[in-house]
C-alpha cells in the first residue's frame, strides 16, 4: 500500500508539472514565427536604414535597438531665404538685405521611441515611430546689400549678428515647412514598407491626416 500511495503520489506530481509548462510551452511556440518574421523584417530595416528597432512580440521586448546614431535624416532639402536686418539711430538708418540658399535636413530623433510590434496571432505587423521633425539648417550660400546712413555705419559685429539671424529666420521658416515634414515621414514608411514586404509581412502606414 505504501509503494502504490508513493507512485501515486509521484505520477500526481509529475502530471501537475507537465500542466504546469504547457501553456508557458504553448505560448513560446506560438511566438516563434512572430520573433522570426521580426528578425527578417528588422535585417531589411537595417540594410536600408543602419539601425534597428526595439522589437516587440505581444507587447513583450524580445529584441533591443541599436541605434549608431540619435538622429535619422530621410530627405534633404535646398530652398531660398532672405531676411532684412536694419538699426536707426538719430534719424539715420542702416540697412543689410540678405539673400541666402539653405539646406534643410529632416527625419527622427531616436532619443524618442521606435520599436516593431508583432502580434504572435495573426502576425499583424505595426510600428511605434515618433514623429518627424527639422533636424538641422545650414548655409551653403549668401549675399548681402548694404545700405548706410551718413553717421550711422555698419560695423563687422552687425554684419555677423545680421549673418545669424539670417540663420535663425531660415530654421524658423523651415520648421514651418509642413511639406518637408511630410516627406520625410513618406521616405521613412516606404523603407519600412519595403523591408516588411520582401519579409512576408504586411503593414499599412497610417494615411496621412487630410
Amino acid at each position: 500500500m505504501a509503494i502504490v500511495l508513493i507512485v501515486l503520489t509521484l505520477c500526481a506530481t509529475w502530471l501537475m508539472r507537465s500542466c504546469a509548462r504547457m501553456p508557458g510551452e504553448a505560448a513560446q511556440a506560438a511566438a516563434e514565427p512572430a520573433l522570426e518574421l521580426a528578425k527578417r523584417i528588422v535585417d531589411g530595416i537595417s540594410r536600408r536604414l543602419q539601425f534597428r528597432p526595439e522589437v516587440r512580440v505581444d507587447q513583450v521586448t524580445v529584441l533591443q535597438a541599436e541605434m549608431p546614431v540619435l538622429e535619422l535624416a530621410t530627405v534633404r532639402r535646398e530652398f531660398a531665404h532672405q531676411y532684412v536686418w536694419e538699426q536707426q539711430w538719430l534719424g539715420s538708418t542702416k540697412r543689410l538685405h540678405l539673400r541666402g540658399t539653405f539646406a534643410a535636413k529632416a527625419g527622427f530623433d531616436f532619443n524618442e521611441k521606435f520599436y516593431l510590434e508583432i502580434d504572435s496571432d495573426d502576425l499583424s505587423v505595426d510600428f511605434g515611430l515618433p514623429e518627424p521633425r527639422v533636424l538641422g539648417v545650414e548655409i551653403i550660400a549668401y549675399r548681402a546689400e548694404e545700405e548706410e546712413g551718413y553717421w550711422n555705419k555698419l560695423s563687422a559685429e552687425e554684419r555677423e549678428q545680421a549673418v545669424n539671424a539670417l540663420l535663425a529666420s531660415a530654421r524658423e521658416a523651415a520648421a514651418k515647412d509642413t511639406g518637408l515634414i511630410a516627406e520625410a515621414r513618406r521616405m521613412l514608411d516606404a523603407q519600412i514598407a519595403a523591408a516588411v514586404a520582401e519579409s512576408g509581412g504586411q503593414w499599412q502606414p497610417e494615411k496621412e491626416a487630410e
